[in-house]
């Protein structure tokens, strides 16, 4: 028999399999509980940002019962900081094409480790990486990558541009939208009346392009929008549609541009009736200006049978007296 603590064991009956098993979960188990301990919580880097702008990158993480002994920051795998508090200097940086630290901007202790990006380029896109690791006997590491755009965003909506007022039904409506310059370009969409317009009424997007003195390639996208104004409701109905085109880059929310407008649609009925209210007025004046004509000829008939009575009446006095 063998004792442990105050429970009895018996080991008779229990094969080297068994106990090997178990020693092996058990190790497994505090491993697992000793790398939980260390935990890499949050890595912020921009998705897409603007040349013009700081890029802002945050690391934070959890140490648990160990010691921190570094950070490292690497893009595309090349090291450009690193803090480690244990050995002085406490923070170092390594020059890397495309990354530039702006100064002061780095901000590390035992939980995080932040640090500013200036002076943004074409180089400075790439997979940014930040890396943790614990001290001595285990060093044990944890890291988490992220990828960064770095571009021209549009500084405006798109523009819209051929909308007239208003539709009838049968009219076929046109309309053109255009985004401002983007490096990435942008993908253009149209809604009617927020849903996403038919395939079919698209002409293909047209892209076109620059160059930048940054040297960065720009790009300005071009929709045009084309329906037949067709549909039934729009015999009886009038309607005011609206009409939106979306700006996107990457199908990121932040960077997401946007532009509206309003298109008239007279219905079948009501033009009608217009047209029809425009014929009688027409013809009001057509008949007011008869009467007035048939008034006009009446007076000079009565003008004339009068003159003609006073004439004949003067006539025969004249006559005599001139024959006399």
């Amino acid at each position: 028999m063998l004792i442990a603590r105050d429970y009895w064991i018996n080991w008779k009956g229990i094969n080297m399999n068994s106990i090997q098993f178990f020693i092996v979960a058990l190790l497994a188990t505090i491993d697992i509980h000793m790398n939980q301990a260390l935990n890499l919580s949050n890595l912020s880097v921009p998705r897409i940002i603007d040349a013009a702008q700081k890029a802002k990158l945050f690391c934070s993480y959890e140490m648990g019962n160990r010691t921190l002994n570094s950070v490292k920051w690497y893009k595309d795998g090349m090291e450009f900081f690193r803090y480690s508090p244990l050995t002085p200097p406490t923070t170092n940086w390594f020059p890397v094409k495309g990354v530039t630290i702006a100064d002061g901007s780095s901000h590390c202790n035992q939980f995080i480790c932040n640090v500013e990006l200036e002076k943004l380029n074409v180089h400075s896109s790439g997979s940014y990486r930040c890396e943790v690791s614990g001290d001595a006997p285990e060093f044990k590491l944890i890291d988490k990558t992220a990828n960064m755009t770095v571009g021209v965003l549009p500084k405006f909506g798109p523009f819209i541009n051929g909308i007239v007022h208003p539709y009838r039904y049968g009219d076929f409506l046109a309309v053109n939208c255009s985004s401002d310059w983007s490096n990435p370009a942008t993908t253009l969409t149209w809604y009617i009346n927020n849903k996403t317009a038919p395939f079919t009424s698209l002409q293909p997007q047209l892209n076109e392009i620059t160059r930048n003195t940054d040297g960065f390639m720009l790009y300005a996208s071009s929709l045009q929008l084309r329906i037949h104004i067709d549909d039934p409701r729009f015999i009886s109905k009038s309607e005011i549609l609206e009409l939106k085109c979306v700006a996107d880059i990457m199908g990121i929310s932040s960077v997401r541009r946007e532009s509206k407008v309003r298109a008239t649609i007279l219905a079948l009925r009501d033009a009608g009736h217009k047209q029809r209210l425009l014929g009688q007025g027409n013809g009001a004046s057509a008949s007011g200006s008869g009467s007035c004509y048939e008034s006009i000829v009446f007076m000079q008939h009565w003008v004339f049978w009068l003159c003609f009575l006073l004439f004949s009446r003067g006539s025969p006095q004249l006559t005599n007296s001139h024959w006399s």
